[in-house]
């Protein structure tokens, strides 16, 4: 019997995908909302829409019911209050409901650079990380490096402001290296996670670049001059206030999103093609092939 996979998060920019890019497999797709009416199943595939909050315990009983792969894709990046705090008390409620439901395996889609002094977000990545890493026998993290798609926040911000700021003011993180992989390698890396072995795998793709020559190349694509003024130092309260002017995001995801430009997101064991069979994508491909859908939006 093929396996029953639930895709939280399925509204999402990575969820909506990683369900379109599911129907493909042999599986029973189940996909977890808040509003089901958000959802859009892929033509073809039934899918089996079910109402639940991961804020409501009493509410995850029926979702995880006769399930045996969780996709687990939520973060609270677009709404107010102690973000941290929403993202453990949505992991906590998801382990419990997963230990009481004999789920086997849980796929959690994480980020690349943990280090004590990382971002208040990826700190949170890592801790929502452990608290799922108990709740099934077998768990699979899937560590990526910035997105690159339309819908990632942190690609789309830097496309925004190279596009509708006719001087970009750099500020220290314009050197901070990463790794950004394509949205493309992301939904197969997840995908193959469904039976690759247990373990933590950091995913990136082939080039290693800083913020600075991602926006160069974002800015050659555009066709449009690269000019830039360096600052020194780094208010990311200030920079999100800023940048929320010209971009399409709150002022409190923004800053959160430049906060995290200040992470190193270089992985030392890509593990796409050694572990998930991916052949990454070169930075300027997945760019140009996400740029059109940014800048028509």
């Amino acid at each position: 019997m093929s396996d029953v996979c639930l895709v939280t998060g399925s509204t999402g920019f990575i969820g909506s995908q990683l369900v379109e890019r599911l129907a493909r497999e042999d599986v029973q797709l189940r996909a977890l909302a808040r509003t089901p009416s958000h959802f859009r199943p892929p033509e073809g595939k039934a899918v089996d829409v079910v109402q639940a909050d991961l804020s409501q315990p009493d509410t995850l009983g029926a979702a995880l019911d006769g399930v045996d792969v969780a996709y687990y894709l939520v973060h609270s990046m677009d709404t107010t209050g102690d973000l941290a705090a929403q993202d453990r008390e949505a992991a906590t409620n998801f382990r419990s409901a997963a230990q009481e439901a004999g789920l086997r395996r849980i796929v959690y889609m994480g980020a690349v650079g943990y280090r004590p002094d990382a971002s208040v977000h990826l700190r949170s990545r890592h801790e929502v990380e452990e608290i799922l890493g108990e709740a099934a026998p077998e768990f699979v993290a899937v560590r990526a490096s910035m997105t690159v798609g339309a819908g990632s926040g942190s690609f789309k911000t830097l496309v925004q402001m190279v596009e509708r700021l006719p001087v970009l003011a750099t500020a220290s993180w314009r050197d901070r290296p990463s790794q950004p992989i394509a949205i493309t390698d992301v939904l197969e890396c997840l995908a193959a996670a469904r039976t690759a072995p247990p373990g933590r795998y950091d995913v990136a793709g082939p080039d290693t670049l800083t913020i600075e020559e991602m926006m160069r190349i974002i800015a050659d694509l555009l066709d449009k001059p690269y000019r830039a003024v360096p600052v020194p130092g780094s208010v990311p309260k200030l920079e999100g206030a800023v940048a929320s002017l010209v971009a399409d995001e709150d002022r409190p995801t923004i800053t959160a999103l430049l906060e995290g430009l200040h992470d190193d997101l270089v992985v030392e064991d890509n593990a796409a093609p050694t572990v998930f069979g991916v052949t990454p994508t070169p930075f300027r491909d997945a760019a140009a092939a996400a740029i059109p859908a940014i800048v028509r939006d």
